[in-house]
């Protein structure tokens, strides 16, 4: 399997059964209204599994899945981005990207608050 064909396989299973979600990025540290870039895309929202809760980290933190295919301009996704889901804006706590062949194919994002 090629990277392109692993982000064409994560973007049909994403459009079959994902979710729409907003990414953010404030821009400026302060305004009224806060300067900010975002974007709708397709993610899989999905609780963490139990063996994800340790410490600070409990039920109330998710897991988002997504693909590079919709974030091109938000690269690289940063710990401080946000992720609105269902209207609640929420804190990318652990952004992890998972590449093949030096190529980004996948990123999870820990998100939580």
């Amino acid at each position: 399997m090629t990277p392109e064909q692993a982000i064409a396989e994560l973007d049909r299973a994403i459009d079959e059964a994902g979710e729409t979600v907003i990414l953010r990025r404030y821009t400026a540290p302060t305004g009224s209204p806060r300067p900010k870039t975002e974007a709708e895309i397709p993610a899989f929202v999905r609780p963490l599994e139990a063996k994800e809760l340790a410490g600070e980290i409990d039920s109330r933190f998710m897991n988002v899945i997504i693909s590079p295919s919709h974030v091109s301009s938000f690269l690289p996704i940063v710990k401080g981005d946000k992720i609105v889901i269902d209207g609640k804006e929420r804190n990318v706590e652990i952004p992890k990207r998972y590449k093949m062949r030096d190529v980004l194919v996948r990123m999870k994002l820990m998100i939580g608050g």
